[in-house]
This record gives C-alpha cells, structure tokens and sequence, in this order.
C-alpha cells in the first residue's frame, strides 16, 4: 500500500476528520469472457449492479389469522377417505401416509391464509390394544401460529394428521 492509498488524517479545530479515497464503488466493472450459441468467442466489459431491493411492508401480522375450525372438516374428510377401509401393511401405509399428507397440505395452500407455512405429519400405526401417545414441539408464537389435529380409527389401525400454520414474516 503505497502513501496516496492510505487515508489521510485531517486536524480540524478539535475535531479529528478520517477521509478516505477508498470508498466502496456502487458500479462496478467485470471482464467477462462469454461464448455465444454460434461459438462466437467475446471479450469485453461489463457493469455489475447490486441487486435492487423490494420495499419492506412492515406488516407484523396476517391479514387473516388461520383457523383451525374453517379447515377441520375437509382435513377430516380427506383422512377419511384414504383410510376407511384400509388394513395395515407397513410399506402401503407409508404410502397412504404421505399422500394424504400431501393431499393436506395442497388443500391448506389453496386456502386464503397469506403468509403461512404448513408443515403437515401423519402418522398411521397398527391397532394391537396398546396406548399411544403422540407429541410435537416446536418454537411457536402464540398470537399468529395455530394447529389443527384430526384422528381417524378402524379395527385395524389409527391415523393421527397434525397441521401446523407457522406465520412466515
């Protein structure tokens, strides 16, 4: 680094002022080498410009809350659909568990909720007398994140969907 690239140090009165003659450029050049579909080779220079920034809508919150009850019913339709008559076999009920899964979260995004992400887990398992006990944790804001659970139940097998709406600012 040579003398005229170092900043100089001005004495002003009492006040000590920094200027600088390397400043960050806002445009800058690239040489950029580029062959084109007729197997043109090109030289030459190009300007980089940082990409341009959306404004921010400092919205906090939704303009409508998800609602676990205006889902419920449809949720609860599509698992018992897939499940009615359905014994249990482990490779097709994992299957059936992902598309119902799939099925879920299609119709949640169709839905007017803007703003929100939906994790969708399905669980199915074989009905032996035994007591289950399903839990999930996550991090959650209790004024804009809700959940929503449906069962579904036969001789063979239980079915427990969990929907999650986590609000994405």
């Amino acid at each position: 680094m040579s003398t005229t690239d170092k900043p100089r140090v001005e004495r002003r009165g009492s006040l000590l002022k920094k200027s600088s003659n390397l400043d960050r450029p806002k445009v800058s050049n690239v040489d950029v080498e580029v062959d084109d579909d007729d197997g043109h080779h090109m030289k030459g220079s190009t300007v980089w410009k940082p990409k341009t920034k959306l404004a921010c809508t400092y919205r906090m919150g939704p303009m409508r809350k998800f609602l676990p009850h205006v889902v419920k019913s449809k949720a609860q339709k599509i698992l018992d659909k897939a499940l009615t008559n359905l014994t249990y076999d482990h490779d097709n009920c994992r299957e059936v568990a992902d598309k119902v899964s799939t099925d879920i979260k299609a119709f949640l995004k169709e839905q007017v909720f803007d703003r929100y992400r939906y994790v969708v887990r399905v669980i199915i398992g074989e009905k032996k007398g035994q007591a289950v006990k399903v839990v999930g944790r996550a991090l959650w804001d209790q004024e804009k994140d809700n959940f929503l659970t449906v069962t579904h139940e036969n001789r063979h097998l239980y079915a427990v969907a969990m929907m999650f709406a986590v609000y994405f600012e």
